[in-house]
């Protein structure tokens, strides 16, 4: 039995302090002063967090579907991510019929950076599980950022053999996938079916199961991909938009007046700083700010 004393109980009391709420700079430093200190301390840290996430996913299994709700107060992760080093692979393994080891990731109201190896990064956006094994990354709900050389990318209608970024995203009733680095190869439904893209060129798949094929700029690829880096940049969206993407991220959300709600800011903001941005509205826009304890009034 795990108790205060034990690295196990030392370990789960930081696992439960960062679910709680997000560490403070000095705890941040308690918490890699103590990884630092002894590399059995981060084999049990790491332990610690699967078991947390092999408990969440439960919860998720057991929902009736896998869309996640885009507003929820559930406690941001994003604490442990970065101050973890080598725990932001932290994970959940089960062993498939080949007996190979799946890693499933996870996220809710936070952005998760995954360096597999050298090569290898997956980054998750909010809301998004994956399953990972050696040879195939596949995205079962949300939206992810994938690096790598022949790494075979799969959803549920569409496979790919990836040599390069790609960007791809998945609900209830699409697919997408967009080339942002390199090649990607598209693997038809028949055998020796097989397309090349280059970057820029996006994929999607209709409700009726149709492939359709578009090209994207640069300028597009860095706003759809400002994500990956914690940043939302701002073109053509309303206030009323911009605030849905701010509050998929954050506990604190915007509520842009009826005034307001069809105002567009152009920019590129921090994602976890919704105060910034209705600062932003404030000067720019000449709004009235006005908060609470679960929200950021734009008046």
């Amino acid at each position: 039995m795990a108790t205060e004393d034990t690295l196990d109980g030392v370990a789960a009391n930081w696992v439960a302090r960062i679910d709680r709420r997000p560490l403070t700079q000095h705890e941040q430093q308690e918490l890699q002063d103590w990884l630092d200190a002894d590399i059995r301390h981060k084999g049990v840290f790491l332990r610690s967090q699967a078991i947390w996430h092999a408990t969440d996913r439960a919860k998720l299994l057991y929902s009736p579907t896998l869309s996640l709700p885009q507003r929820t107060h559930m406690p941001s992760r994003r604490a442990f991510f970065s101050t973890a080093v080598a725990a932001s692979v932290a994970a959940f393994f089960v062993p498939t019929k080949s007996s190979e080891a799946s890693t499933y990731y996870s996220t809710h109201k936070n952005i998760l950076k995954c360096q597999i190896t050298k090569q290898r990064q997956i980054i998750l956006d909010c809301a998004t599980q994956v399953k990972d094994k050696s040879e195939q990354t596949s995205l079962v709900v949300g939206r992810c950022f994938i690096t790598d050389t022949q790494r075979c990318v799969k959803m549920h209608t569409t496979r790919f053999l990836l040599d390069g970024s790609l960007l791809v995203a998945k609900g209830p009733s699409y697919e997408s996938a967009v080339v942002i680095a390199g090649t990607a190869v598209l693997h038809g439904q028949k055998l020796g079916e097989r397309k090349r893209l280059t970057p820029g060129v996006q994929v999607t798949t209709t409700p009726q199961g149709k492939l359709h094929f578009s090209n994207l700029d640069q300028e597009t690829l860095d706003r759809w991909t400002a994500w990956t880096q914690g940043q939302v940049s701002l073109a053509t969206e309303t206030l009323s938009e911009a605030a849905d993407i701010f509050n998929r991220y954050n506990q604190k959300q915007l509520v842009p007046s009826f005034r307001l709600a069809d105002m567009r800011l152009s920019g590129l903001f921090d994602l976890n700083r919704p105060d910034v941005f209705a600062s932003a509205v404030k000067a720019i826009l000449g709004g009235h700010v006005r908060e609470d304890t679960h929200h950021i009034f734009l008046e």
